[in-house]
């Protein structure tokens, strides 16, 4: 074979680093990754950072870690030279940020490099220059302990690439996305981000709850819960934002394993799963939540960008995300207050008062034998509101009392809020009472809707048969083709809560019985309404069995405008505390809301 036919060759090496350059650095935002990366690898406690024109003309980070010598100084720029490895074991168990040792040569291959670098135990520091990857020249100079390195002229050398760059605006914001996410990973750590001579960021060393609200700022930090849980040696902490805190694009969600910034697809889907119906479709969480856990158990080397990971138990991890999520969006912390003052003019959380959510609801389920009694399978219907309630409920003993404990609510049963509580009922839509720290106001269809959305939820998967009642004349009606057809996609579901329907012929059928809490003559219009809501009510990541009782629970629950007698008012609110998630309906809108007294105050100018 002569030398005129070989197609194969090895490349230049600086034609080489050029193209690992362009998996490394795709615009100026990954060179700020990789050098703050060092940077947190060196164990800096402060880390400042400097951009001019989008990073195109500088990028400058600044740290007071370790330092490197003036031997080790021009190796770091070698390809595959690193600090961090140094055998197979190592590479099975990454717990730096860094470790292939190509995006420093990566990253000078494509710029002007100026390197400034001391360590504690040296008298003199050291300065390293390279342009474009070669020309490297080295000296001694005054430096403080720490390293500087300054990336000027991205791009320079390969004009196709720079002109590919978006507008400078773009590229800051790029750079920012990157930044905010150290930010939150590292509180321990003090950033300083200038841009164009302007200090955009000046953060102090402090925990993750204030890192969180001074990044995200304050008013979204109102509404965010608290995460902590922990399962077989993996701990799961953070934040993640109330239900009717979310926003309409995503970008503000932040994930962090082992303090490294990752993005995970099966993470993410977790998260959303656990919000299922509360948030609607499009409407996307907050959420800044760190997983922590044996580097063994997780393959970091997967992407040149080592954002995307791999987990040895990624199943378990689902479960345990969704899980953990979960629980938090039922507790009583995600109870909204309204306010009307300018820092809070949207649904105030409560949790700038941390005891608060928790009061109220020890309030309301500890006056007078409040919860208990009914629990959370308690069926709420119509037909108790339509009852009249016996006035003499003497004869009752606390024997009988603790017999019926489980009981659904029945015309003979007495008020558990009798005596302590009263109710009222605003222009027939919501019931106030008065709490401790103000009024607490429920939404009394949203309120029956979580109660009766529960309820067909638990016969659902239980694989149980709901209660239904016989007609005594069986109803036929016929429906047009698509309704039909989403008829038979949930007419098993419906039979399971209680309704009882045959196909008689073609599309038309035959209703048997209904749901015992179904009014008498609205079996035909319940149906229907069910079957337009299954097919046009968008839930978010609902299964049928899901958006089978969220319809029903919607069409048959107390409407707005319906009068309620105390006693069904206390019923009503006795069986939403006993929910698992009494403070949102099954589409996400909230069923509770506090007014605070200080609130009332300042309407009436008792306070200023």
């Amino acid at each position: 074979m002569t030398a005129k036919s070989n197609k194969i060759q090895i490349l230049p090496e600086n034609l080489a680093n050029k193209i690992a350059a362009g998996e490394v650095v795709e615009r100026p935002a990954s060179v700020v990754k990789e050098l703050i990366e060092n940077a947190i690898d060196a164990e800096a406690t402060a880390i400042r950072i400097f951009i001019e024109e989008g990073g195109k003309k500088l990028i400058q980070v600044i740290d007071n870690g370790i330092g490197m010598s003036e031997e080790d100084l021009p190796l770091a720029f070698e390809r595959h030279a690193t600090s961090k490895i140094r055998s197979q074991d190592d590479l099975d168990r990454i717990e730096t940020l860094g470790f292939r040792g190509e995006a420093l040569p990566s990253i000078a291959s494509v710029s002007q490099v100026e390197v400034k670098t001391r360590r504690a135990e040296d008298k003199m520091g050291t300065i390293f220059i390279l342009n474009g990857g070669k020309e490297g020249r080295i000296k001694k100079t005054a430096a403080n302990v720490g390293t500087s390195v300054s990336i000027r002229n991205l791009f320079f050398n390969t004009p196709a690439r720079r002109q590919f760059l978006r507008s400078v605006n773009a590229e800051v914001q790029q750079i920012l996305n990157v930044v905010k996410r150290f930010f939150l990973a590292y509180p321990n750590i003090a950033f300083e981000l200038t841009i164009d001579g302007r200090e955009i960021y000046n953060l102090k060393q402090s925990d993750i709850g204030e890192r969180v609200k001074q990044v995200l700022g304050a008013s979204i930090f109102r509404g965010l819960l608290k995460v902590s849980a922990s399962l077989g040696g993996i701990e799961l902490h953070g934040f993640v934002s109330r239900p009717d805190v979310v926003r309409k694009s995503r970008g503000m969600q932040f994930l962090f394993l082992n303090g490294r910034p990752i993005q995970d697809r099966a993470l993410n889907h977790a998260i959303y799963q656990a919000y299922g119906n509360l948030i609607g479709s499009g409407e996307y969480p907050i959420y800044c939540l760190y997983l922590e856990m044996d580097a063994g158990l997780v393959d970091v080397n997967v992407h040149p960008t080592k954002m995307e990971v791999r987990f040895s138990n990624e199943r378990s991890i689902y479960y345990f995300v969704i899980s953990t999520v979960r629980k938090v969006l039922s507790d009583e912390g995600v109870i909204p207050e309204f306010s009307t003052t300018p820092e809070g003019s949207a649904l105030k959380q409560v949790i700038d008062k941390a005891d608060e959510p928790r009061q109220i609801i020890k309030e309301m389920r500890h006056k007078k034998r409040y919860m208990g009694r009914y629990g959370a399978g308690a069926q709420l219907s119509l037909t108790y509101f339509e009852a009249e309630t016996p006035s003499d409920q003497s004869g009752k003993t606390d024997k009988n009392e603790t017999q019926n404990e489980m009981l659904p609510p029945s015309p003979g049963t007495q008020s558990p809020f009798a005596g302590d509580v009263q109710f009222w009922q605003l222009h027939n839509r919501y019931i106030i009472s008065e709490i401790k720290s103000g009024m607490v106001i429920i939404d009394q269809h949203v309120a029956h809707e979580r109660i009766i959305f529960e309820r067909i939820l638990k016969v659902l998967q239980k694989e149980g048969l709901g209660a239904g009642q016989k007609l005594l004349f069986p109803q036929k009606l016929t429906l047009n083709y698509d309704d039909f057809m989403v008829f038979k996609e949930i007419h098993e579901v419906l039979n399971k809560i209680g309704f009882s329907i045959k196909v008689f012929s073609g599309t038309t059928i035959v209703i048997e019985a209904m749901p015992a809490d179904v009014k008498v003559g609205r079996e035909s219009q319940i149906l229907l309404d069910i079957i337009d809501y299954y097919r046009n009510e968008p839930l978010h990541d609902f299964d049928h069995l899901h958006k089978v009782a969220a319809a029903y629970a919607c069409k048959n629950a107390v409407k707005s405008g319906e009068k309620l007698t105390q006693a069904e008012m206390q019923n009503l609110v006795d069986q939403l505390f006993a929910c698992e998630t009494p403070f949102f309906c099954p589409h996400g809108r909230p069923v509770i809301v506090t007014i605070d007294l200080e609130e009332l105050d300042r309407k009436f100018k008792r306070i200023t």
